[in-house]
């Protein structure tokens, strides 16, 4: 990891008694983190589920990384803590402030392998405090043997109450994740015509595609206003 393990649990020290405070002046807990796009929400019981997996997939393009922003900006908006371990090396801080992202309420740790944004992923959720911790695979070498390590996250999870997002190319959490959500590659949305052809922005589109907490098959127009660093 680009951050030392000292240097995590030193950051994490620094934010634990925020995180009680926001939780304090939060008051009760939900049971769910909302994503941002209102008809994701709806689908999946008001969103991300507190204390278990959830896995956004979809190629290049697809607005993965757009969702990942919304979710963390709703459950900063919410009151939370948020993290996000970035293994893609494809956060974008000022594309994330644009999207309403609070970066001082954001732990953004840089993983170089898998195996290191598992272990940042579990250190962050042994240290609690956080509503919405992210692992976000897009793009780098993601194989795993097994299944033990995502029943050790499943179970971090749900010891922290925290939503966890796993984003990634391609399935990875099997049955532990307790939804699956897919985003389609978007297509864009022009304006004018010939040399004034203008690209305005992405319409893609996320369905539910396997659920145990909502319902599968419903799905949510997503627009995009940028593609980040085209993940």
């Amino acid at each position: 990891m680009a951050a030392s393990a000292a240097r995590i649990a030193e950051v994490l020290a620094g934010l634990r008694a925020s995180s009680a405070r926001l939780r304090t002046g939060a008051g009760l807990e939900r049971g769910h983190l909302p994503l941002g796009v209102a008809a994701l929400d709806a689908a999946l019981g008001g969103g991300l589920p507190r204390g278990r997996l959830t896995e956004l997939l979809g190629p290049r393009s697809s607005g993965r990384m757009s969702v990942t922003l919304s979710a963390l900006a709703s459950a900063q908006a919410a009151g939370e803590l948020t993290s996000l371990v970035d293994v893609a090396d494809a956060f974008d801080p000022r594309s994330a402030r644009a999207a309403g992202v609070e970066l001082t309420r954001l732990l953004w740790v840089r993983a170089r392998t898998l195996t290191d944004g598992l272990s940042a992923t579990d250190r962050v959720l042994d240290a609690g405090g956080f509503g919405l911790v992210v692992l976000y695979l897009c793009g780098a070498p993601s194989r795993v043997r097994g299944e033990v390590a995502w029943a050790r996250l499943a179970q971090r999870a749900e010891k922290a109450r925290a939503a966890t997002l796993i984003v990634a190319d391609r399935p990875l959490v099997g049955g532990f994740a307790a939804a699956t959500l897919e985003a389609q590659r978007a297509r864009g949305r022009f304006s004018g015509s010939g040399a004034g052809l203008l690209l305005d922005g992405l319409d893609g589109q996320v369905t539910v595609s396997r659920s145990k907490v909502g319902v599968p098959g419903d799905a949510a127009p997503l627009a995009l206003v940028a593609v980040v660093n085209g993940k």
